[in-house]
């Protein structure tokens, strides 16, 4: 069980990463991870293994990419706020939102006037 809990937090930290940017095939010149992904906030390459960006940030105060471009890429991962949804989520959502269907509307209200007539 220990080892499905691991591989779904990995799974949900690639497809976390999967939203922030695009994943590249090349490999990372200081630590050789295949982990170089292109932020698109930002608009930078950075490697995630070594939590480095491998760009630098351009002067210009007025860069919309640059100037909120914080230190790190972990730190970027932690700033932007994504939902990342669980089946558990969508099937709740599904339940809150029975009635607004017209179909389970109608079905609800029956199933209610049969039990009001056995009372």
């Amino acid at each position: 069980m220990k080892s499905r809990k691991n591989y779904l937090k990995y799974r949900k930290n690639l497809f976390k990463w999967k939203q922030l940017g695009t994943h590249s095939d090349s490999i990372c010149s200081e630590c050789g991870q295949n982990t170089i992904y292109q932020i698109y906030r930002y608009d930078a390459w950075c490697c995630i293994s070594c939590n480095k960006w491998l760009e630098e940030a351009c002067g210009d105060p007025d860069c919309p990419f640059c100037s909120a471009r914080p230190q790190t890429p972990m730190e970027a991962y932690t700033l932007i706020d994504l939902e990342v949804g669980s089946a558990g989520d969508k099937k709740m959502w599904r339940r809150r939102n029975y009635q607004h269907k017209t179909n389970g509307k109608v079905r609800h209200q029956k199933k209610r006037e049969t039990f009001q007539i056995l009372k």
